[in-house]
């Protein structure tokens, strides 16, 4: 909505200016496109600021004909998009098998939705109201997409990569600032306390976990892109996957032994089963490449 507003307000400007002085019109350009840049973070900081329309949402979450259609070759969002591909797929020569063997089934059946950031922070304001926008038209529409359904939030590229821990605290930022523009009340079936073995990140009172991969992560090759990619699924899937203690079981440890020979690193302790006594889920969303924990840097995501 800032990009219209902005836009429209150039319009006017260059209506009214005619032939004014060059150097007037640049001023008035450096003003306007200063308060462009404001009007973002004057939505997060607006008490009754939420999320923009289902509809609004539906628009921008995409799937492969979509994207392949958008976006030609070698822009930044179609290469972004074939990079997380052929992680999923192993499709590069020497690949090993993707753990995540349920994302690669997701993709195949066409029940993996996409969308793309404006920069590599997720939490700048423009890209949070961007996401909170987008997560409510796809949880309008996933649970009719499959059940191998996720949401892959990628950003662009950047020169040089950022370290790790620069993605973990935008990472945490983003999720707070998210939070913010949740238009449904916190589920009170979720403890608030992000240390909790019972908490897990929710939006529209729909439980989900979420994980980041970013170009940072060299070791964990699990959680390694060449682009910051921030995968969101809905806990319904795992709860549909796992319907039983066996076939939890027999998942965990399917995944788990392609984790050893996928990953540079031993297993994260922190990968354990909801509601396990002593751990958290928080701490699973971010891992770090070495196995020391990492958890959410804010007791609660309330503002």
């Amino acid at each position: 909505m800032a990009d219209y507003v902005a836009y429209f307000l150039l319009f006017v400007v260059v209506v009214m200016l005619g032939s004014a002085k060059k150097a007037v019109f640049e001023q008035l350009l450096e003003i306007l496109f200063a308060c462009q840049s404001a009007l973002p973070e004057l939505l997060l900081s607006n008490p009754h600021a939420k999320a923009g329309s289902v509809a609004e949402g539906e628009k921008l979450i995409l799937k492969k004909a979509q994207i392949e259609q958008k976006y030609p070759p070698g822009t930044w969002q179609r290469r972004g998009y074939e990079d997380f591909v052929s992680i999923l797929l192993a499709r590069e020569e020497g690949a090993k098998t993707f753990p995540c063997i349920y994302a690669g089934r997701g993709f195949r059946a066409d029940e993996i939705h996409f969308m793309f950031l404006y920069s590599d922070d997720p939490s700048e304001p423009r890209n949070v109201h961007l996401v909170a926008t987008a997560l409510r038209g796809y949880l309008h529409v996933a649970k009719a997409t499959g059940m191998h359904t996720s949401l892959v939030i990628v950003a662009p590229p950047r020169d040089t990569p950022k370290a790790l821990d620069e993605y973990r605290r935008t990472y945490w930022l983003f999720a707070k600032r998210l939070h913010a523009l949740d238009p449904k009340p916190w589920p009170s079936t979720i403890p608030e306390d992000t240390t909790s073995d019972r908490w897990c990140w929710a939006f529209e009172g729909i439980p989900c976990f979420m994980n980041v991969m970013s170009p940072a992560h060299e070791k964990r090759r699990t959680r390694h892109a060449r682009n910051l990619c921030i995968v969101y699924q809905p806990k319904w899937i795992f709860e549909a996957l796992f319907s039983t203690t066996a076939k939890r079981d027999a998942a965990s440890k399917r995944v788990r032994d392609l984790i050893v020979d996928f990953d540079a690193v031993p297993i994260s302790p922190d990968l354990t089963h909801y509601g396990t006594p002593g751990s958290s889920e928080a701490r699973q969303h971010f891992l770090l490449d070495e196995n020391i924990s990492s958890p959410c840097p804010y007791p609660t995501l309330a503002a």
